[in-house]
């Protein structure tokens, strides 16, 4: 009898055992299943369109996109032996070099001012958000009407006050396009640098400071020796992000040049764009091209990164941290002796002499003048930043006979409200905006259910691949659309995908997967594990207990990621000009739609103006509802 029943108990415990492998296996498998969809859209979107154009590089392509065999290195040859090549390299160093380094100065300077407590300073955070949420398309449009030549409203300025005598072609003289252009780069590129810098300045302990000050130290000692190294991670994400807008940026100089003649004002991103699609339509050297840029921003990249690359926390944990440094967490006040480290000690009793008199007296009347002085300031910074969107609306409101004035008018003397009707009717502008939302709202519901998991899980769990994983984000980061524009055209191609909604919305999503996993991993790392763990206990799983628990909790982050990847997807104008641009078939993104009003020899600006506005107000109105959560998020997102 035993022997009949052997055989069915030790089925049942093989049984048993491969039911216990299968699930040990389905958990080891978590991470990877809920990375997963993630690491499908990155690798199909950008790690293929990337590898597809070193490929072309290599290969002989006709006019018209035909592969007939390969080229070796011609492309490269061709592109090398290019008259304008000297030219357009020392213009995109020129750019680099100039619109980075103002922007990092000027930025540091006036995230400093923001830090202050005064009257006005939220108008002031707020008029600086006007240009970051709007449009580059809508921008660069306002400042090229700002520079036009007989009738532009900065030549009316400085003729008024007696700086220049004539007019100046400012972005058509070739002595000072270029430079003109860089002013526009510079102004766009503040906002978001100066947002990230506040957001590091938030992080500097106020006791370490008041430490330093009952010390003796100076304001500039303390500023250069506590504020500044803890502010060290913010100005190393400020820098390489501010860089590669920098270099990528298309969009400012593509608008304000438009059709104009030669490469004076050409960087190499608009220039592979010229090469590819407009005077050359040659894909290969393009491709060429492309290599050479994204080689190029790489170990520029890297430089920054191991030259200021930040010093961790010794004492922090020894676990995988997430993609950016981490703050270093000053010593306690009530543990220092003396000074913070890296201050002078203040002098001893008998040796003190206190501050000179004048220097005090000094500081009495500042301390007099401070309430006045400030928002005076914060007055004027959000007056130079609000101005060019004041000249857009007047702009929309003149007739064509005024705008074309010589001299111009600063206000209209005919307010022409009927432009804001005329419009929908000049224009398909109804068709515009709800293209353009419907991309960026479906973008944006990708990106959230594709990064919230991949967030979580990195949080959560530590795993092999983990590290792997958060670099190939970071790597993505780097990785502009612009800068892949000819794989991903290529790859569109393939794939029957030219003015597809599904590659449209794909690609926008791809390019903004990385920052959202990046702020929802610094979010959900801040929720302590305890929540997880007392969920798992009333026999919750792991997706209800991110549903349930931790989305709630990280509200500032999602709502970040959210407004961040529709504004980014509403404003995007590079791709959606190449892959997206279907007139007939009524797909054409806002972006791109008004540019129907910019000619060759004549541009209707009060039509563009009225529609830029219509399209510009609902994203202001939106950044600045959460205006409060743009300094929390990105120094959870810098400091994790």
């Amino acid at each position: 009898m035993s022997t009949r029943t052997a055989g069915p108990r030790a089925g049942s415990g093989a049984a048993l055992g491969l039911a216990g492998r299968a699930a040990d296996l389905w958990r080891r498998t978590v991470p990877w299943r809920w990375l997963t969809p993630s690491t499908v859209l990155i690798a199909g979107v950008i790690g293929f369109p990337a590898l597809y154009m070193v490929w072309m590089s290599f290969l002989d392509i006709s006019r018209i996109g035909l592969v007939t065999g390969m080229a070796g290195l011609d492309n490269y040859a061709r592109l090398l032996g290019e008259d304008a090549l000297s030219l357009v390299v020392g213009n995109t160093l020129l750019w680099l070099v100039i619109v980075v380094g103002l922007t990092m100065l000027l930025s540091l300077a006036l995230a400093q001012f923001l830090a202050k407590d005064f009257f006005g300073r939220k108008f002031v955070r707020l008029a600086l958000v006007v240009p970051w949420a709007t449009s580059l398309v809508m921008t660069a449009t306002v400042w090229r009407f700002i520079y036009e030549g007989g009738n532009g409203l900065l030549n009316r300025m400085l003729m008024d006050l007696s700086i220049i005598s004539a007019p100046v072609d400012w972005y058509k003289d070739p002595a000072t396009a270029l430079y003109s252009v860089m002013a526009v780069g510079i102004i766009t590129s503040m906002p978001f640098t100066t947002y990230v810098l506040l957001s590091g300045l938030q992080t500097v302990p106020h006791d370490v400071l008041e430490a330093a000050r009952i010390d003796g130290a100076s304001a500039w000692a303390t500023w250069r020796r506590v504020t500044l190294p803890i502010l060290r991670p913010s100005i190393m994400i400020a820098l390489v992000l501010n860089m590669l807008h920098v270099f990528n940026a298309f969009t400012v100089i593509w608008v304000i040049m438009g059709k104009t003649a030669g490469n004076h004002a050409d960087t190499t991103v608009t220039w592979l764009y010229k090469i590819a699609f407009t005077a050359q339509l040659d894909a290969g050297e393009a491709a060429a091209l492309g290599v050479l840029n994204v080689a190029f921003l790489l170990l520029l990249i890297l430089a920054f990164v191991l030259v200021l690359r930040p010093h961790r926390n010794p004492s922090a944990s020894s676990e995988p941290s997430a993609p950016s440094p981490a703050v270093p967490e000053p010593a306690p006040v009530a543990s220092q002796v003396g000074p913070p480290a890296g201050l002078p000690r203040s002098p001893e009793p008998g040796r003190r002499s206190g501050r000179p008199a004048a220097l005090a007296r000094a500081g009495r009347g500042w301390r007099r003048i401070r309430p006045v002085v400030l928002p005076l300031i914060g007055f004027a910074v959000a007056l130079f930043f609000i101005a060019p969107y004041a000249a857009m609306l007047f702009g929309s409101l003149k007739t064509d006979a005024e705008l074309f004035a010589v001299p111009a008018n600063y206000l209209p003397e005919t307010w022409a409200w009927s432009n804001y009707a005329d419009v929908w009717r000049r224009i398909p502008l109804a068709d515009f905006f709800r293209v353009s939302l419907t991309i960026a709202l479906a973008s944006t519901a990708l990106v959230l259910v594709l990064a919230a998991p991949a967030a979580y899980v990195l949080a959560r769990m530590r795993f092999r691949g983990r590290t792997a994983f958060l670099s190939v984000i970071l790597v993505t980061q780097m990785f502009p659309a612009v800068a892949l524009l000819i794989g991903l055209y290529r790859q569109a191609v393939f794939v029957d995908g030219i003015n597809s909604y599904g590659v449209i919305i794909a690609i926008n999503s791809a390019f903004n997967l990385a920052f959202a996993v990046w702020i929802l991993h610094a979010h959900f790392s801040a929720i302590p594990v305890e929540i997880d763990e007392a969920a798992m206990m009333d026999g919750l799983g792991k997706f209800w207990i991110m549903l349930r628990m931790i989305l709630p909790l990280a509200a500032p982050g999602l709502v970040t990621v959210m407004i961040f990847t529709f504004i980014q997807v509403w404003n995007e104008f590079v791709i959606a000009l190449t892959l997206f641009n279907d007139p007939a078939g009524g797909r054409v993104p806002l972006t791109v739609g008004v540019q129907q009003f910019i000619g060759l020899y004549e541009t209707n600006y009060q039509y563009l103006f009225a529609a830029a506005l219509m399209a510009i107000v609902p994203a202001v109105i939106l950044f600045a509802f959460i205006e409060k959560h743009l300094v929390s998020g990105l120094t959870a997102g810098s400091t994790k």
